[in-house]
């Protein structure tokens, strides 16, 4: 046998060895609903779906300077700007949510309101002021503002991420799964950013998460961010 055909073996062998993987976590998973071929498509989507999920230390590790991802880091008027993790944008793009932020000519300003009431730490009065600060003076020419309501927020995490059929390679199987890891990464990343504010800087490829939801404190930032 030569090469050629040894390595045609070695590919084949290893996409059968992935679908009986995915085909296991789907049955230890719930996912599997039933043997016929619509079923068993159904139960590979779901396991691929379910791969990304993470531990809490991982999900921690997204917005950590120290991940390998967001190594750099640098100081601006005592604030810490983080760069962004790729897998963030990558996630932001390939799944048409927020992706905009990152496209901006100016600074991005970025957080989540509850008109309703429902959640208490995404108060209306937060967004008041900071929308009040924001419409005074020469604010707006330094920022672009997505400031969500929780409902919208909620709704705009529904990217479509789901794979459409059973990947016809290895290659392609770990696209699929690197697309949903890209996903969960940068929803997670900006569910931790709505609980204060996130303020980016696309120029730079940085960002400043501000470590409480504080009105006064958002706007203090931001007045001392207008030239990062």
């Amino acid at each position: 046998m030569n090469n050629k055909n040894k390595e045609k073996l070695t590919e084949v062998f290893s996409f059968i060895a992935c679908v009986v993987v995915l085909l296991v976590i789907g049955v230890y998973t719930d996912v599997l609903e039933d043997f016929s071929i619509s079923g068993i498509q159904k139960s590979y989507v779901k396991a691929v779906d379910n791969l990304p999920q993470m531990s809490k230390e991982q999900r921690a590790n997204i917005l950590s300077s120290d991940n390998s991802t967001s190594q750099s880091s640098s100081k601006y008027n005592n604030y810490r700007a983080n760069t962004v993790p790729e897998t963030v944008i990558r996630g932001a793009y390939t799944s048409n949510t927020w992706g905009s932020i990152f496209d901006s000519s100016k600074k991005s300003l970025f957080y989540v309101y509850d008109p309703k009431g429902k959640d208490s730490r995404l108060t209306t009065e937060f967004h008041d002021n900071v929308q009040n600060y924001l419409y005074s003076g020469d604010t707006l020419n330094y920022y672009d503002v997505y400031a969500y309501t929780l409902s919208a927020f909620n709704l705009n995490k529904a990217g479509d991420v789901s794979s459409s059929k059973i990947c016809d390679s290895l290659e392609e199987c770990n696209q699929q799964r690197m697309k949903a890891s890209d996903y969960s990464n940068m929803a997670e990343f900006f569910k931790r950013c709505s609980r204060t504010m996130c303020i980016f800087n696309p120029s730079k490829n940085q960002y400043i998460l501000l470590k409480s939801r504080n009105a006064g404190e958002a706007i203090s930032a931001l007045e001392k961010l207008k030239n990062w």
